[in-house]
């Protein structure tokens, strides 16, 4: 969420214009008109669609290999099995997005980002330290560097996150998709 260090995640930089909730039913028609309003977000802000990805949780992946159309024909299945993308873009599955969340504790997010737009940083000059009078805890116990004559070196990097512009997420939550 960007406090105290940490870097701030896709869902805290979406625009808030950019992020729906899931349509209370689920079906083959909701479900499109879910993935079709992400697009649309995207879209309409005029985001360049260079590298769009889909990002989910597994549940929502399962569900949308598993959805089947009133004839009982696979909706997209072919396309998310055998080309790895959702309506021509690639996805990843993740359990970093989680898949309890809502009242519940059984609703996820879904995020379409333009990948373009999205960048990591990371500091050039790593900062390394080393103390022959530190200590450090050896996972029962704390260990004076000093009593046992060793030198404790320790490595510093710094990472940070950000996208160019919010515009370029859009987030559907409490999708409860595979329940």
């Amino acid at each position: 969420n960007g406090i105290d260090g940490t870097p701030k995640g896709i869902l805290n930089w979406a625009a808030p214009a950019n992020s729906f909730a899931a349509a209370a039913s689920v079906s083959v028609a909701n479900t499109t008109l879910d993935l079709g309003k992400m697009v649309l977000a995207l879209m309409n802000s005029d985001v360049p669609m260079t590298r769009p990805a889909w990002l989910m949780n597994p549940k929502v992946w399962n569900y949308l290999v598993t959805e089947t159309n009133t004839n009982g024909f696979f909706v997209f299945r072919d396309e998310m099995v055998n080309r790895q993308t959702l309506w021509g873009w690639p996805f990843a599955v993740t359990t970093t997005i989680p898949g309890n969340l809502g009242t519940s504790a059984n609703e996820s997010e879904l995020y379409l980002v333009d990948m373009a737009d999205a960048i990591v940083g990371e500091s050039l000059s790593p900062r390394v330290d080393s103390s022959s009078v530190a200590a450090y805890y050896d996972g029962s116990s704390v260990v004076a560097a000093f009593s046992k004559d060793q030198t404790v070196i320790r490595v510093i990097v710094e990472h940070d996150f950000l996208m160019r512009r919010g515009e370029s997420v859009a987030v559907l939550t409490g999708v409860g998709w595979g329940n």
